[in-house]
């Protein structure tokens, strides 16, 4: 979720510094990311739960939350495929 690599020497940009994965986890995340499903993903999970969790970002009491999550889900397996393909490691944090 955060990365697992700190940045050498990076400042805190919010939610701590900066992380990245290595080209090599990117490829891993390529190749597992398409076969799980959203449905798979939110399976038992309901937004009362992520709430109480204190799950980043705080929306679950908005009735379209899921959606949110959703929209970024769908977005993903492109966007670690693309970077898996160049070589690519990949800059993770929260803002």
């Amino acid at each position: 979720m955060h990365g697992e690599q700190l940045i050498p020497g990076a400042d805190d940009w919010g939610y701590g510094p900066p992380c990245y994965l290595t080209p090599e986890r990117v490829r891993i995340a390529a190749e597992s990311l398409p076969s799980t499903s959203f449905e798979t993903l939110v399976q038992g999970v309901t937004p009362e739960e992520l709430s109480q969790a204190d799950v980043y970002p705080q929306i679950w009491s908005d009735l379209s939350a899921l959606d949110y999550v959703r929209h970024h889900h769908e977005s993903l397996s492109p966007f670690f495929a693309a970077a898996a393909e160049e070589g690519d490691a990949v800059l993770v944090w929260l803002d």
